[in-house]
């Protein structure tokens, strides 16, 4: 069995619930979504409304199929023989959901009998119930408006609903108080679950949007997360 893999790197996690845990990234190929517009894939601008852009588009829009045996290098194995968290992410992991069942398992039978698995998706594909039982923790971000993506094709209320019943946050990039006046509208999602994230892919552009993000969360009693690989390497992939 293989996976198509776009890039492979051991570091720390920089967003949600487990900031700051030890983490290996495996990050897929391949998204159903385009967030930042219909053709920002070729010119790297923003289309169709959108006022932010996919950071890892030019990562996750080329991969290559493994074998379950090559895609962790020696550091990342040895990684999550320490307990490094496991974080399989894209592009839109799911895509690819039955392979990642078979490559938890040649984790758990080769390198560590109970490894901490997070899976990051937008949320729009239905996990199997072997998926939701061999992922430990759900980072689930449903994208808006300001994505440039069309509502039918972001917005899955179904999916929602079913990864709000685990241990799953969900967490929406924000730019401007009429997201969360658009988050608000979702159903499926009870507030508790939710976090918040300012737009921004380099420390200038998070610069705009913190202070904004942190007040709205302030006001509506809500989870605040920053973006730490961007602070500590200014960079948004492969650190």
């Amino acid at each position: 069995m293989k996976l198509a893999v776009s890039e492979v790197f051991y570091s720390i996690q920089g967003e949600g619930k487990t900031t700051g845990f030890p983490a290996v990234f495996v990050r897929l190929a391949g998204c159903n979504l385009m967030c930042g517009g219909k053709g920002t894939e070729k010119d790297g601008k923003l289309h169709d409304g959108a006022t932010w852009r996919c950071d890892s588009i030019e990562v996750w829009i080329k991969g290559k199929s493994k074998p379950y045996a090559e895609i962790l290098p020696i550091e990342c194995q040895e990684a999550i023989r320490n307990g490094a968290n496991v974080i399989i992410t894209g592009g839109e992991p799911m895509l690819q959901q039955k392979n990642i069942e078979g490559f938890i398992q040649y984790i758990v039978e080769q390198i560590n009998d109970f490894p901490f698995i997070e899976i990051e998706t937008n949320g729009t594909i239905m996990p199997s119930d072997d998926m939701l039982n061999l992922v430990d923790q759900w980072n689930v971000s449903p994208k808006l408006a300001n994505s440039g993506m069309p509502l039918e094709d972001r917005i899955n209320e179904e999916v929602l609903t079913k990864l709000s019943k685990y241990n799953t946050q969900f967490k929406f990039v924000v730019s401007s108080r009429q997201d969360w006046e658009e988050i608000k509208s979702i159903n499926g999602i009870d507030k508790s679950l939710i976090t918040l994230m300012p737009a921004g892919s380099n420390q200038e552009e998070l610069k705009e949007t913190k202070e904004l993000v942190a007040e709205l969360c302030k006001e509506n009693y809500l989870r605040l997360t920053n973006r730490l690989h961007i602070d500590i390497w200014n960079k948004k992939t492969g650190v």
